[in-house]
């Protein structure tokens, strides 16, 4: 086995530990016709944000056999925390986070995938009749967005999000609002990252576009969430001008150096969407609520540890959304088929309240309130899984929240706190 080195990556790292683990245990099952490295770790660009992606080649008939026992793959090649699988074309992917926390993808396909066209590196693990070898020649790039492509993409979104805030407001919707006012400052960030390198913002995943943004840079862009009022969101004192004020110069900047239009017009929300406090989890069943919320817990690990790199505003933005699942999750009844419609009078409030510091527009509050929601979080999901008699994933949950407040994420220790549900 051979690897590219990675500079930002220790040999002694978790990625490395699983790579020299994986084959040893992949090799012991005959159906495995060959197994690679792809993404950053084959390209020699990973850090120690970086996931590990492994890839296994099986013929079409043993496809069912091998996806059945990936627990047990999972478990020799290194201590599980917790994992999801979905169907993708031409195969099967899994999403794991193993002990350290360590998150991986895991993708299974016929070896016909090694006979296409392919848009990442490759190092092979094993490869006896040497296929991966043959297809770890130059990797075909994927189209890359122009600036003004990816500043008219950002653009669709803007005109729906402003309308879906204004909604908000004029609801009364707490969790409602601060979905569409992080999703615009995840907006302007992109709109600055154009700005500052065309490259970094449309190219490179998040958590290493950060490296074009600090905090110090990012603290500016949460000045709408200081405009809002004690009583948030109050139609009487609350509006979108803070937002707009913000997103107009970057707008005029940005219009000014790529000849490009971006609308600022805030357009009705969807009348899908257009309940307060509503959201996609609300039209399923408890037990699909609370598989989404193991699987938030999965991503949790790399997705929060890259945003805060400087893309405090995707943190924002995350936990906007771990927040609504939370809701969801506080819904869930026992005697009830589906989500329940309206939160108990106790959970609206602790909800409310955790979101309550975004007002002091900060960095540090930002990380305050994904570390009150993430506690919020992990009491409903415990809550919903023992009203349905389902499983609570103890262990991963404490493991990523403490992982996450040793990494700055959280501005205290989750895992000790105790908010009344």
């Amino acid at each position: 086995m051979s690897l590219p080195t990675s500079p930002d990556l220790a040999p002694a790292s978790a990625q490395y530990q699983l790579i020299d683990s994986a084959p040893a245990v992949l090799a012991t099952d005959s159906r495995v016709v060959a197994a690679w490295i792809g993404g950053s770790i084959a390209a020699g660009t990973a850090d120690r944000w970086s996931d590990v992606d492994l890839r296994l080649a099986v013929e079409q008939p043993d496809l069912p056999g091998v996806i059945a026992g990936i627990p047990a793959t999972l478990a020799a090649i290194r201590p599980v925390l917790g994992w999801f699988g979905r169907p993708v074309r031409g195969g099967h992917l899994v999403v794991v986070t193993f002990e350290g926390p360590l998150r991986a993808d895991l993708e299974i396909a016929t070896p016909a995938y090694l006979r296409g066209p392919r848009h990442e590196a490759v190092a092979p693990l094993i490869d006896p009749d040497g296929q991966v070898a043959r297809f770890a020649g130059t990797p075909v790039a994927p189209p890359r967005l122009t600036p003004a492509e990816l500043i008219q993409r950002e653009a669709a979104r803007l005109p729906s999000e402003l309308g879906r805030l204004q909604r908000a407001i004029e609801e009364r919707s707490i969790l409602s609002a601060t979905q569409a006012q992080a999703t615009l400052l995840e907006s302007a960030q992109r709109l600055l990252l154009l700005l500052r390198d065309p490259r970094a913002a449309g190219l490179a995943g998040p958590k290493h576009a950060a490296d074009a943004l600090t905090a110090a840079d990012v603290e500016p862009l949460l000045a709408p969430l200081r405009a809002w009022s004690a009583d948030w969101p109050d139609p009487a004192a609350d509006s979108i001008d803070p937002t707009l004020d913000l997103l107009r110069p970057l707008v005029a900047e940005v219009q000014n150096r790529h000849e490009t239009t971006v609308p600022l017009h805030p357009e009705p929300p969807d009348p899908e969407g257009a309940v307060a406090g509503s959201s996609h989890f609300t039209r399923y069943a408890p037990t699909e609520a609370v598989q989404a919320a193991h699987n938030l817990l999965v991503h949790a690990m790399v997705g929060a540890s890259s945003y805060n790199r400087g893309l405090y505003t995707g943190l924002l933005w995350g936990y906007a959304m771990a927040a609504q699942l939370a809701a969801d999750l506080a819904r869930v009844r026992p005697e009830s088929p589906e989500l329940a419609v309206q939160l108990a009078p106790a959970d609206a409030a602790a909800l409310e309240s955790a979101l309550r510091p975004l007002r002091r527009g900060s960095v540090e509050a930002v990380r305050h309130v994904a570390a009150s929601v993430a506690a919020l979080y992990s009491r409903y999901l415990e809550r919903a899984c023992d009203a349905l008699g389902l499983s609570y994933q103890r262990r991963l949950d404490r493991e990523v929240n403490s992982y996450l407040f040793r990494e700055g994420v959280f501005a205290y220790d989750v895992t000790a706190a105790n908010p009344a549900p």
